[in-house]
């Protein structure tokens, strides 16, 4: 059963890949012809040629013309990051406590078979419990210390 959720998100990570990368593709372009800064087709002539000096010209044109509008706002991003930090924290809470209430209440009324089966589960639950806060006490702490540089 676990073999088939893994293949199951193997190949949903694979379609994501394939997805997003041909979202960015652009159409094909035919032997002579090169996108210009412009984004049109232009045809190069056979007496062209391509050379360095052609191509860092380019690069500085790619450059020189880049939308200085569409940068990414440090503010916004680091709300972004603290806003799911906040969130995903929380949802570790409230599913810890949930399960530490429900294995303890399971302990206290199951018999000594039963005890022993709950001490089993409790060891995943403690091991779940510090990979999750350690996590997000790991990454506030890089967070925090990449702020200060």
């Amino acid at each position: 059963m676990k073999r088939m959720y893994l293949k199951i998100i193997i190949i949903f990570i694979a379609l994501l890949f394939v997805l997003f990368n041909s979202c960015y593709a652009k159409g094909i372009l035919k032997e002579g012809q090169v996108e210009n800064t412009a984004m049109q087709t232009i045809k190069l002539s056979s007496t062209e040629k391509r050379t360095i000096d052609n191509v860092i010209s380019g690069a500085d044109d790619f450059i020189n013309n880049a939308d200085i509008k569409g940068t990414i706002d440090q503010n916004a991003t680091q709300e972004t990051i603290d806003l799911i930090y906040n969130v995903l924290l929380a949802i570790g809470l409230v599913v810890a406590v949930i399960c530490g209430v429900i294995l303890g209440i399971q302990f206290m009324v199951s018999s000594a078979d039963g005890q022993a089966q709950v001490k089993e589960k409790l060891i995943p639950y403690i091991v779940g419990c510090v990979v999750i806060f350690g996590a997000f006490g790991i990454w506030k702490l890089v967070m925090v210390l990449l702020k200060g540089i």
